[in-house]
């Protein structure tokens, strides 16, 4: 299987006394008794994305630790470049160390062969540019991650070098490098800048508890408004469809007052004109609806010219036999002439009106 290669950037951070007295015995001898190397700590890498969407997950830590002792720390020679062309070692990975989210290193720098890196690299810590480090990895797998982040697996630590552009994009804290006391033959470790971007980082850890929180808060408040409206949204329907039945329910009532109304007015129609609706027909439904299916003023006009009419007729067969004086205004019989024991029907009348109309 080929061995795949890819760079990643980190920053250069203090060598602490602590870390001093943490060291294998015989590297802390190098560091005491060695004067010509110039040390210092930095992060290698974390478990996070980088710039470039590469990313060592933290299973892959015991890996780098494993193989990283030794290799070289580089850079090219008299400047910092942006990358890693020409770059020559400078000194040596001393320890690396597994902490929960990233590992960390200590490194030996060569002064007495790299005079001018070794002391643009002080220059560069003192200041605001602060030298970072670029992996140059090796690794036998690789695996794109949900968020497109490409994740090594099976990697060895092939160096780490200086570069000007680096992936992590000063995401790292960066300390002083270690200097040596005129007075004194051990190690003075300035650690200043790093407690600063200690406390720097306890605040923006602190910053993130309390929106993880106001967050939390925000999703309690949330869920809690979705279930008021899920309740208010039920209600709601439930009122519109009791509005909906009151509103047919009124429908209902009005169509009957509307009815009842129109039916009071036929009947008084019939009673001015002294005519009479025989009572099966009000009992009958079906008669009843074919006398509100009349049109009132045909009908009102009809009753009244009968009325007038049929009167006129009363009085040209006065004399006659006894039954034709019960005529149409005696309210007992419709027509003179017909049989007498027939009374007005709502279809004669329809069919008089029809007839009027002449057959519409």
């Amino acid at each position: 299987m080929d061995i795949k290669t890819t760079n990643i950037v980190t920053d250069i951070v203090e060598l602490s006394t602590e870390d001093r007295k943490n060291l294998p015995k015989e590297v802390s001898a190098a560091v005491s008794k060695n004067p010509t190397l110039k040390w210092i700590k930095f992060i290698l890498t974390d478990d996070a994305p980088n710039a470039n969407m590469q990313r060592i997950p933290v299973e892959e830590f015991a890996n780098l630790v494993r193989t990283g002792i030794h290799m070289p720390i580089k850079m090219s020679q008299g400047y910092v470049r942006d990358g890693h062309e020409y770059s020559v070692p400078i000194g040596s990975i001393a320890s690396l160390v597994e902490q929960e989210h990233h590992v960390e290193g200590i490194a030996g720098l060569w002064r007495k062969e790299f005079p001018g890196e070794v002391d643009l690299l002080e220059e560069m810590t003192a200041s605001d540019e602060k030298p970072q480090l670029s992996w140059e990895l090796l690794y036998r797998a690789s695996v794109i991650e949900d968020d497109g982040t490409e994740a090594f697996h099976n990697v060895a630590l092939a160096a780490a070098t200086v570069v000007g552009i680096p992936a992590y994009e000063g995401r790292t804290p960066i300390v002083l490098m270690a200097s040596k006391h005129e007075s004194d033959a051990d190690y003075k470790i300035k650690i200043e800048e790093y407690d600063k971007m200690e406390e720097k980082l306890k605040t923006l850890q602190t910053q993130v508890d309390s929106l993880t929180a106001t967050n939390k808060e925000l999703e309690t408040s949330f869920s809690t408004l979705k279930e008021e409206h899920k309740t208010l949204k039920g209600e709601l329907e439930k009122v519109t469809a009791e509005k909906e039945e009151l509103a047919e329910f009124k429908s209902g009532i009005d169509a009957e007052k509307a009815e009842a109304d129109k039916l009071a007015s036929i009947l008084k129609l019939f009673e001015d004109a002294e005519l009479t609706v025989p009572a099966e027909y009000l009992e009958n439904e079906e008669k009843k609806a074919s006398l509100l299916d009349m049109d009132t003023k045909q009908l009102e006009f009809f009753l009244h010219e009968i009325s007038l009419f049929a009167s006129a007729k009363e009085d040209e067969e006065e004399g006659g036999e006894e039954e034709a004086s019960k005529h149409l205004g005696s309210k007992i019989r419709l027509n003179p002439k017909a049989d007498k024991s027939k009374d007005l029907s709502t279809k004669d009348i329809a069919k008089a009106l029809k007839s009027r109309d002449g057959g519409k």
